[in-house]
């Protein structure tokens, strides 16, 4: 099957009334979640990506709810959130099964004897963790939650009393308080180094609303700018990677008897937070008030033309 993504509301255009453009943002991530639910169940063995595009789908379509909430229906909406996090939770453990499997035959031999039982236990618990996903398909299935996306879409609408704003009217006033989150976050980091994965959280947050916003910005906002703020999040992605790994496996390892496997997984994660320390410290090292003000100023520049 087609690996489909979505990043770009290239579709719209600046001057698209908002309602259309939230419209199209939600139509599109999540057929993407319709799409994918059924591959993750059925087929992950043929292709981990479809499991790891099923959250990035409903990450995405998380995002563009929490965006155009103004024209959304109240107990509808929510009711979508909570499905769609249903669904994001199925895939979770699958996922970082699927990156740690992946790792291990990358890293080690075939020849080594511990790698190789190791990896033979993991797969044994990704396989059961897959029952996770078969169930939140049959689950979909029977709420026909494909049908429940398509009708949410058409209740999409202005709901203010005056005239309609176009996406380069109001995607700016969208786009700021996201901002303004993120960069309270960058703040708090400098002096509180532990707040890496808020950080993070919120970077993904505002990354999310400047792909559903660009078209609004002229093209040096998506050219210029937003692979600029990328560079920050695949940093702070590096540093989270670590720290989600020294979890997952410590979890894992509780749930295995043979002691030599164990013993593996412990060494493993002692190399993980090793890793997690030394990113983490290049990551403060970098992450200084000059660059978090640098980032601020070109951020300001957009919306400060695009409201003015």
């Amino acid at each position: 099957m087609t690996i489909k993504k979505v990043k770009w509301l290239d579709s719209v255009k600046p001057d698209t009334l908002v309602s259309k453009v939230a419209r199209t943002a939600l139509q599109e991530r999540l057929e993407l979640v319709s799409y994918y639910l059924p591959l993750a169940a059925r087929k992950a063995d043929a292709n981990i990506e479809y499991v790891h595009q099923l959250r990035v789908s409903v990450r995405r379509s998380q995002a563009a709810l929490e965006l155009f909430q103004p024209l959304e229906p109240m107990r509808r909406s929510e009711k979508l959130r909570k499905r769609l996090k249903k669904i994001r939770r199925a895939a979770g453990e699958p996922r970082d099964l699927d990156v740690f499997i992946a790792r291990l035959t990358a890293d080690h031999e075939k020849s080594d004897k511990v790698a190789v039982q190791t990896l033979k236990r993991m797969r044994a618990m990704r396989k059961e963790a897959q029952t996770s996903l078969v169930e939140i398909a049959a689950w979909a299935k029977g709420k026909n939650l494909t049908r429940k996306f398509e009708q949410f879409i058409p209740r999409i609408r202005w709901r203010d009393a005056g005239p309609e704003d176009t996406l380069q009217t109001i995607g700016p006033l969208y786009l700021d308080p996201v901002m303004l989150q993120f960069f309270y976050q960058a703040e708090q980091t400098l002096a509180a180094p532990d707040t890496l994965h808020q950080l993070r959280i919120q970077a993904k947050r505002l990354r999310y609303a400047m792909e559903l916003t660009a078209v609004a910005f002229d093209e040096g906002f998506r050219r210029d700018l937003y692979p600029y703020f990328e560079t920050v999040q695949d940093r702070l992605g590096q540093v989270n990677d670590h720290a989600t790994a020294i979890v997952k496996i410590a979890a894992w390892a509780e749930k295995i008897e043979d002691p030599v496997v164990v013993g593996y997984l412990h060494d493993v994660m002692a190399q993980e937070e090793k890793a997690y320390s030394e990113e983490s410290e290049s990551f403060r090292q970098w992450w200084t008030t000059d660059l978090i003000a640098d980032l601020k100023r070109r951020f300001d520049h957009y919306l400060r033309v695009s409201i003015d």
